[in-house]
């Protein structure tokens, strides 16, 4: 008959793997005290016997051939059901758990079982002590205080190797931990409870340009940190040890002197290590030079300074001539058309055309650079009413080319920015209007989709339509695919949607064909989504 299962087998089992002693090879400890039991016995066999899920194995054997048995089949399945005592089993042949039991009926004909349960710390039985007889008998009250001695002798044995096995699996981690540490292209330190260094690796001694000797004793500070940005804004060096005595981790970037003087920048990370009494043992210290990207970034900087001073420039200085051009070619229209030749009054036409058009390329190219400095605000914002917006305010032109609109837009709040949006689906309407305002009649579509992993919004249109080869391309600053004197445009209108998709942290693509139109499709984070409204 089968035993039934423990009550807390799943947790017997874990902790029967924890040992990490199933399949291992013989030891000479263990078969030492099976020896020794059968010899206390008086048995011709003794096992130390692990029970796994679908089998018992046998770590250590005397008088026994096998190596393991089916749990089906095992005595010592039954005798981990009491723990508390050893299990005895006089004469199997008359017991009627067992009296059909091949162990029973055939080799090793086991007639006498007792064993007694190996018991962890947290009083999980791994297995049995048993030993066995091919006739009835039962053992003494000595034998069975032996037995039970023996036992406990066994886990002893088996806790003392797991103790063992963990030993060193720790020391191979440190050791692959100093490895990596030494070999470590970040620079590392470690500092005891008051800040002062106890160890820091080669990239640490390389960069900064003190030795290994000249570090240990010092705090950090003999790098004589200038200037402090942390996660919380601007902090004093002397604040910084406060935090990190406090318990708290500490990020941020330093500026350092190396031994020759000479300036770098760090990004630091903190590190307060708590003994088992939760208090501080030693701190580790995670820097990695950022000077190249600081100077980068200043480089950056200055560069943003420079283009932003060139927007002014082209904002006031030349628009201020180009006013004067447009408004003196007009002023000839209006006072002398009369007096000009054709000729002379299609060169003023032109120069107004002209002006014009120059015009509105100052302008996106100014709304293309104050791009970079604006800052995206997040609000609440209703899609449907967006777009319907940007349609009112173009009904007449809607009109007058006869397009068929199509717009299918739920009513969901998205939680984005509103300005940057807008001006993308302004830009993606206008330019369905204008690339099919040839066909008959111009029909726009707009959609607008939940998705498991964002909001997807869509602007289709039966126009001229485009190469996919060429998809890349029309996002780019002033990259157009057809003639200026076909479609009006300064080719900077994409280029400004692609700058707002990225500051919305969106995407966006097309699938269009030549003739056959094209669709844009916006793909807002699903993060934005706010919920339904009514």
């Amino acid at each position: 008959m089968r035993a039934p299962l423990p009550a807390n087998e799943l947790q017997r089992l874990q902790a029967l793997q924890s040992y990490a002693v199933l399949d291992t090879p013989d030891e000479s400890l263990l078969d030492d005290l099976t020896q020794l039991a059968s010899q206390i016995c008086q048995t011709p066999i003794a096992l130390v016997s692990l029970v796994d899920g679908e089998r018992q194995w046998f770590k250590s054997k005397v008088g026994l051939g096998a190596r393991q048995t089916p749990r089906d089949l095992a005595f010592c399945a039954h005798a981990i059901l009491q723990p508390d005592q050893v299990f005895q089993v006089p004469d199997a042949r008359l017991d009627p758990r067992f009296a059909d039991n091949a162990l029973v009926t055939s080799e090793p004909h086991v007639c006498f079982y007792a064993g007694t349960s190996l018991l962890t710390p947290d009083q999980f039985p791994l297995g049995t002590l048993c030993v066995i007889d091919h006739v009835p008998r039962q053992l003494t009250d000595s034998q069975l205080e032996a037995l039970k001695t023996l036992g406990r002798h066994v886990m002893a044995v088996l806790e003392l190797n797991r103790t063992m096995a963990r030993l060193e699996a720790e020391q191979v981690v440190n050791r692959l931990l100093a490895s990596a540490a030494e070999q470590s292209p970040v620079q590392i330190i470690m500092t005891d409870a008051s800040g002062h260094i106890t160890y820091a690796n080669p990239t640490f001694e390389r960069v900064s340009g003190y030795s290994k000797a000249e570090l240990l004793g010092q705090t950090p500070q003999v790098m004589q940190a200038t200037g402090v940005t942390g996660d919380e804004g601007a902090t004093p060096q002397s604040d910084l040890w406060h935090t990190l005595r406090s318990g708290r981790p500490w990020h941020g970037q330093l500026e350092y002197h190396k031994k020759d003087g000479q300036s770098l920048w760090d990004h630091v990370d903190i590190w307060p290590v708590l003994d088992d009494n939760g208090a501080i043992s030693h701190c580790l210290l995670f820097k990695t030079d950022i000077t190249e990207q600081r100077r980068n970034r200043d480089r950056l900087l200055a560069k943003n300074a420079e283009l932003k001073g060139f927007a002014y420039t082209v904002s006031h200085d030349l628009k201020a001539p180009l006013r004067g051009i447009s408004g003196y070619a007009q002023e000839v229209v209006r006072k002398h058309q009369d007096a000009l030749s054709e000729r002379g009054q299609f060169c003023v036409g032109q120069i107004i055309s002209a002006a014009r058009n120059l015009d509105h390329l100052i302008e996106d190219l100014l709304k293309y650079s104050r791009l970079d400095s604006e800052e995206p605000t997040a609000t609440q914002v209703l899609p449907e009413a967006l777009i319907n917006g940007i349609l009112r305010d173009r009904a007449h032109t809607l009109e007058d080319l006869g397009v068929v609109l199509d717009v299918q837009v739920p009513p969901i709040t998205l939680e984005t920015w509103e300005r940057g949006l807008q001006q993308i689906l302004c830009n993606l309407i206008d330019n369905a209007i204008k690339y099919s305002r040839h066909a008959n009649p111009a029909r726009i579509t707009i959609t607008a989709e939940c998705h498991p992993d964002c909001y997807r919004i869509s602007v289709s249109d039966n126009g001229i339509g485009f190469d996919m080869q060429y998809h890349d391309r029309i996002f780019g600053l002033f990259n157009r695919l057809v003639r200026p004197a076909e479609y009006e445009g300064t080719g900077a209108g994409l280029a400004i949607v692609k700058k707002l998709v990225e500051k919305l942290g969106a995407s966006i693509r097309a699938e269009s064909a030549p003739g056959q139109g094209a669709t844009f499709f916006l793909e807002l984070p699903i993060r934005f989504k706010r919920g339904a409204t009514s």
